[in-house]
């Protein structure tokens, strides 16, 4: 049965462990996501500074993650409050890809939002993943705004309304 854990630092290189598989067969394909050197404890911790951790799991069997965060100083520095949930570094497995987990996934981190009295889930993504961008739309999240990153690439900012 599919559930979302929250998990504790000291269980990090689990989660840590799907993102690096990801980010390297990303880097194969030509459309690196990731950091390698970044997907580290320290390096998550220092960039979102004190995020939660999420595993998603089928049965006992580890199929994704995500971290969640109650304010993002990095890409939404206009929003401030106690009103959305960040959401960074969404993962799927690669070997249980294209299985809907991405959804279930989604569709826990809406029902979490809702329980814990926020209005807002946030994310961002770059513009040419197609990939994200279709799933994210599927989900109902809306995009509000392009940034135009230092590496040149655009950067969306994606939110859903609970």
């Amino acid at each position: 049965m599919f559930h979302v854990e929250r998990i504790g630092y000291d269980r990090a290189d689990e989660l840590l462990e799907i993102m690096r598989d990801r980010a390297l067969w990303l880097n194969q394909k030509g459309t690196s996501m990731w950091d390698l050197e970044k997907l580290t404890e320290e390096g998550i911790v220092q960039r979102y500074e004190d995020p939660e951790l999420y595993l998603a799991f089928d049965d006992l069997e580890r199929v994704g993650g995500f971290l969640l965060l109650h304010a993002d100083k990095n890409y939404w520095k206009d929003k401030t409050g106690d009103d959305a949930l960040y959401i960074h570094k969404f993962v799927v497995a690669r070997d249980h890809g294209g299985r809907g987990y991405s959804g279930l996934m989604l569709e826990w981190i809406k029902r979490h939002a809702g329980e814990i009295g926020k209005r807002y889930i946030r994310l961002d993504y770059y513009k040419d993943r197609e990939y994200l961008r279709s799933m994210y739309r599927n989900q109902d999240f809306e995009d509000v705004e392009e940034l135009s990153m230092p590496d040149g690439k655009i950067m969306i900012k994606a939110e859903y309304r609970i």
